[in-house]
């Protein structure tokens, strides 16, 4: 059996209106969760922080970790959390970062990560909220030819 090569650690961050943080990559112009790779030895916490800390400028703290999922493609393991803001001020932009925003999670941007919405519809469904059925195929299709090109 192959182990997992990398692994990724994401975080759900919910305001009091219950809209959700996202930011837009610099690599490429897609919306994403807050989070990255985790460096050898980190805790995946401990990287899902650092990560929406140097990505938004927010300090968060780890509610729940909401599910695994496994990318084969990638041979990569991406962990995802729900998280809150504990301090910090959101940046409008950073190093990794084209910018941040906050959206209603009924109404998540047409161009983003794969597989993402419906990661953030599983934590919607884990909250009781009514999830929204989106189609990401090609999307996955788009990015991946963009990918390539680069």
């Amino acid at each position: 059996m192959n182990s997992i090569a990398t692994a990724g650690c994401f975080s759900i961050i919910k305001n009091n209106e219950g809209n959700i943080l996202l930011v837009k990559r610099r690599d490429y112009p897609i919306w994403d969760l807050p989070g990255g790779r985790a460096d050898p030895g980190e805790l995946l916490e401990g990287c899902a922080v650092r990560e929406a800390e140097e990505e938004t400028g927010c300090c968060i703290k780890i509610a729940a970790k909401i599910g695994e999922y496994h990318l084969a493609d990638e041979n990569d393991m991406q962990h995802i959390y729900s998280a809150e803001q504990v301090g910090g001020e959101l940046i409008a932009q950073g190093p990794e970062t084209a910018q941040t925003g906050w959206f209603d999670p009924k109404k998540l941007p047409l161009l983003m990560v794969p597989n993402r919405k419906r990661q953030i519809r599983d934590f919607l469904s884990a909250e009781g909220m009514v999830k929204e059925s989106v189609k990401t195929s090609y999307i996955v299709k788009f990015l991946r030819a963009v990918i390539r090109n680069k």
